[in-house]
């Protein structure tokens, strides 16, 4: 393998790394309503669409944040990360209890390079039925 692959392979391993992190902080300012965290995070264009098909700039987003999650017991899993040069997917479930049922949300969150800082500009939710 040449030196070039190499160096490829490890930054896309780095960049796996890190925006594995980001995704856990992203869940964790979620659940704490850590609003700084988002501000510093996403990006100043940043949209949502939300399960039920609207789509929020990142203001409507950072005070959907402050109210609080509204969801107790959060989880994640099914975490998949891919890096595709200075873009990346991050897609994943969430389990929660609301208003004391059981629930899931399928998301995509859409990071960017930006120097050398990854930050979302996007995120897409989908409510998952249970099974």
């Amino acid at each position: 393998m040449s030196e070039q692959a190499v160096e490829a392979r490890n930054a896309e391993a780095d960049a796996v790394s890190n925006l594995h992190e980001l995704n856990a902080q992203y869940i964790r300012a979620f659940v704490e309503a850590d609003v700084e965290w988002y501000r510093e995070h996403l990006t100043e264009d940043f949209v949502c669409t939300l399960a039920d098909g609207r789509r929020i700039d990142k203001n409507e987003f950072l005070a959907r944040v402050a109210e609080g999650p509204g969801v107790r017991d959060v989880t994640y899993d099914e975490v998949d990360v891919r890096p595709l040069g200075g873009v990346a997917l991050v897609q994943g479930v969430t389990h929660y209890v609301q208003e004391g049922t059981p629930g899931s949300t399928r998301y995509t969150d859409v990071w960017q390079l930006r120097g050398a800082s990854w930050r979302a500009v996007a995120a897409q939710l989908t409510a998952r039925s249970a099974t």
